[in-house]
C-alpha cells in the first residue's frame, strides 16, 4: 500500500520518523529561527488584513505534477502530512509560501486577524494552491465541514483547473 510493498516493519518505522519529523516542524523554537516567522511589519495606512490579502498573491505555492495533497476535517493534517512526506507529495503548508503563512500563526491568539480574516486568507492562498495543482491530486476530507475552505473554494477549483487529472478521497493510510 502506498510503495510500501508490505513491509510492516518498514511501514512502522517510517511512520515514526515521520511523527518525530512533523513534532520538529511544528516547533516553537524552530519557527523562531526562521526569518520568515516574525512578526509582519504593516505600511503606514495599510491594515492587517490587506497586507495579508497583497502578501498571498506574492508566497510560492507551486508543486509538481502529481504531488499536491489537500485536505480538510479533524485529524485529517497529520495524515496528509504523513502521507505527503511518505509518497514525496506536498501539502500547501509544505510549499514556501504556505510555510511562511503557516508560522505566522494567523489562527492564534496575538494574531492581528479575526478568525474571519485568518480564513479569508487562507482561503486565497488555498485557491491559488489548488489553481497551480496538476496531475493527480489526493485528498484527506473526511468530516470536512461543508461550509470548509475545501469544500467551497479548494474542491471548486479543482474542478475547474483542467491541467487536474483524477482528484482521489484518501480515507486512511
Amino acid at each position: 500500500m502506498f510503495g510500501f510493498a508490505g513491509n510492516r516493519r518498514l511501514k512502522s518505522w517510517l511512520v515514526t520518523l515521520t511523527v518525530i519529523f512533523l513534532t520538529t516542524l511544528s516547533s516553537p523554537a524552530l519557527a523562531a529561527g526562521d526569518l520568515s516567522s516574525g512578526p509582519a511589519k504593516f505600511a503606514p495606512q495599510q491594515s492587517a488584513i490587506e497586507y495579508y490579502l497583497e502578501l498571498v498573491e506574492q508566497l510560492d505555492v507551486t508543486t509538481a505534477i502529481n504531488k499536491s495533497v489537500f485536505y480538510s476535517g479533524p485529524g485529517n493534517r497529520k495524515l496528509a502530512e504523513i502521507y505527503a512526506i511518505a509518497e514525496d507529495k506536498t501539502t500547501l503548508e509544505m510549499t514556501p509560501g504556505g510555510k511562511q503563512l503557516d508560522d505566522q500563526r494567523l489562527f492564534e491568539q496575538g494574531s492581528p486577524l479575526t478568525p474571519a480574516q485568518a480564513t479569508q486568507v487562507w482561503g486565497r492562498l488555498s485557491q491559488r494552491y489548488a489553481q497551480q495543482a496538476a496531475g493527480d491530486v489526493f485528498c484527506f476530507v473526511t468530516g470536512a465541514r461543508p461550509t470548509g475552505v475545501f469544500t467551497t473554494v479548494e474542491l471548486p477549483e479543482l474542478k475547474k483547473n483542467k491541467k487536474v487529472g483524477n482528484i482521489y478521497n484518501v480515507s486512511r493510510l
